[in-house]
């Protein structure tokens, strides 16, 4: 069926594999929507693990991974543009995946694609994210972090703000942020909860400092006094302006939080901004006090802060191809 699909403007199958086993589907005509979506609206790539359940004696499990776009008409179903079927779920089999992928869309529309896709979603899997930032911008996933930092900050070019954004599901980052505060703030598990919600809905560096700083005074402080009142108070007050006290969680299932990035400037930058910080020393014990909560949120979460906060989210009115750019990070 392969060999009879070659060539034709219809073909489908592009690429079949032996090992790791997998094949890559896409057609001309699925290349052409991507290119004309992906400039002004979301990209999604989607990850379904296991749709083929590994048995006794044989291979690992299936994995789909889709590359899925809005449809033009509102209203209409996404569109997958590009599916890969495999039983290999590492940064270096995606990475193959997308590159094949880009590599015909070069043939088809020329070097800019490149520079063309606005914004990627995808559910926060470092695989995912690793794979998307090789193939569309360019770095590693480390390396784009500290540009996505350089750009928040003031620190970048004006023409960096054309790199393509990479976004995690919110519904996946609050799993992992239930996860978080139920192994490391368990007694105090939904102010954290509402905490961490006021952080991804932060949509500038300094607004995102202010949640920051006064979560690490709340949590991290042995004392109580004036200091730990203060801060509490302000992100009870962050929480009522931004309507950010009505987190519904009992649908919510915690998943996995530790996806270790490594160090960005991101971390570098709070870390010097928690310490800039002094807390009670005196004063009854501090209720609130959570002792591995900041140290885990600074490891795990606050390295990628770029991809679940809304950080890198109002630059996309800067850019010069505007289209659907007034939502939060959501799923397809």
């Amino acid at each position: 069926m392969h060999e009879e699909e070659q060539g034709s403007q219809d073909a489908i199958i592009q690429k079949i594999q032996m090992h790791p086993k997998g094949v890559m589907l896409w057609s001309k005509k699925m290349l052409s929507l991507f290119y004309q979506r992906c400039r002004d609206d979301i990209v999604y790539l989607d990850a379904t693990a296991s749709i083929i359940q590994k048995g006794k004696g044989r291979s690992a499990p299936f994995y789909v991974y889709e590359l899925v776009v809005r449809h033009p008409s509102k209203g209409s179903s996404p569109v997958p543009v590009a599916t890969y079927v495999t039983n290999d779920h590492t940064t270096a089999s995606v990475s193959f995946f997308l590159a094949s992928f880009v590599t015909d869309l070069i043939r088809q529309h020329g070097l800019r694609i490149q520079t063309r896709p606005v914004m990627f979603i995808c559910d926060g899997s470092i695989v995912l994210l690793q794979s998307l930032s090789y193939n569309f911008c360019g770095v590693s996933l480390q390396e784009l972090l500290n540009r996505y930092y350089n750009i928040v900050t003031g620190q970048a070019p004006e023409d960096s703000i054309r790199l393509p954004i990479l976004h995690r599901c919110l519904s996946h980052v609050m799993k992992n942020a239930k996860d978080l505060c139920k192994k490391h703030a368990p007694k105090h598990y939904h102010l954290a909860m509402h905490t961490f919600g006021a952080m991804a809905q932060a949509t500038t560096i300094e607004e995102l400092e202010e949640i920051i700083v006064s979560a690490a005074v709340v949590f991290s402080r042995s004392h109580s006094g004036q200091k730990v009142d203060k801060h509490f108070k302000n992100l009870q007050l962050i929480m009522t302006q931004g309507g950010r006290t009505d987190i519904e969680d009992s649908s919510i299932v915690e998943l996995d939080f530790m996806n270790d990035v490594g160090v960005t400037s991101f971390q570098h930058h709070f870390e010097r901004v928690i310490k800039q910080e002094e807390g009670d020393k005196d004063g009854e014990p501090n209720m609130y006090l959570s002792a591995t909560f900041i140290p885990a949120l600074t490891k795990f979460f606050i390295p990628q802060a770029a991809l679940w906060t809304g950080v890198l989210l109002e630059l996309l009115s800067r850019q010069p191809h505007t289209g659907h750019h007034g939502e939060k990070s959501v799923g397809p």
